[in-house]
């Protein structure tokens, strides 16, 4: 999953929806074949979320597909397909709630 961040990190904003549904395709192969190693989902987490960088460049960039590829980490923990620390999840809550005020608008 990884292997797409340069040519994405590009192309800007249909890149963040493009590493979104790679993300949304990742999950639906967990739930229809169960062969998706946690460590694709850690080396992604990794890459889009835990690096501070990426993750200003994805928010900013393109919101709305930041906050679907944020569902889908949470979506992917909450069917047992991703096991990571809660600490880990919290922050993606938090993100989460970051990206929705962003969306609309609303500064805290």
């Amino acid at each position: 999953m990884h292997r797409c961040v340069p040519s994405q990190r590009r192309s800007g904003y249909e890149g963040v929806r493009e590493i979104e549904k790679r993300l949304t395709n990742t999950v639906g192969w967990s739930a229809t074949s169960g062969q998706v190693d946690n460590r694709v989902y850690e080396e992604a987490n990794t890459t889009f979320i835990q690096d501070e960088e990426m993750l200003n460049k994805l928010m900013n960039t393109n919101p709305n597909s930041f906050r679907k590829l944020l569902q889908t980490f949470l979506e992917a923990n909450g069917r047992g397909y991703w096991e990571t620390t809660d600490d880990n999840i919290e922050k993606l809550r938090q993100l989460y709630s970051e990206v929705e005020d962003k969306i609309e608008g609303i500064d805290r």
